[in-house]
């Protein structure tokens, strides 16, 4: 192919762009937006992430619930710090895991984890009004190769850290549309 034409990336692109600005002139903001790398709620929004900062993480029990309870701090607390807490945010986390391979003599190959995140976002104030709930389920798997333990071990946890930082960045994305949802009442 010749490069005299846009090709098909350039007009992916221009089209995306056409489309996005189709759908700002009747009011669409996206929730969430690139920061340093990686999405981050309400990151064009001053007034939504001062909310989000004001946001406490409830500590969640087990090793991985420590991991996702900081994972969502940073992106809670870390958009502004020192923001006075106004919500308290509590998150339960579970796992199920289930065989997906197996070989002819029933030795397990490859397991699938679902990981389950709910949360209950409620205000600060004293009784607490339960502002928004609800539920994120994520899946990934890992294969565990022959004598290889330390190989499985490594392959296990990278798929926990994936896991843990979908979950998180789907509750800050729900946490983030239910404050957008009360600033706008």
């Amino acid at each position: 192919m010749s490069g005299s034409g846009p090709g098909r990336r350039g007009l992916l692109l221009s089209s995306l762009g056409l489309a996005s600005a189709g759908l700002a002139g009747c009011g669409f903001r996206p929730v969430y937006g690139p920061e340093g790398g990686r999405n981050v709620a309400a990151a064009n929004e001053p007034a939504l992430q001062e909310q989000l900062a004001s946001v406490r993480v409830a500590p969640i029990g087990e090793r991985t619930g420590q991991v996702l309870r900081r994972s969502l701090q940073r992106q809670f607390e870390g958009l502004r710090p020192g923001t006075q807490a106004r919500y308290d945010l509590v998150v339960g986390l579970s796992f199920q895991a289930e065989g997906l391979g197996y070989r002819r003599d029933g030795t397990l190959t490859r397991v699938r984890y679902v990981a389950t995140g709910t949360w209950i976002l409620a205000t600060a104030a004293v009784p607490p009004v339960v502002v928004d709930r609800g539920t994120v389920r994520t899946f990934d798997d890992f294969n565990t190769p022959d004598l290889q333990f330390f190989a499985a071990d490594a392959s296990r946890d990278e798929m926990e850290r994936r896991l843990l930082t979908e979950v998180s960045d789907r509750i800050v994305i729900g946490v983030a549309v239910a404050l957008r949802r009360r600033m706008q009442a």
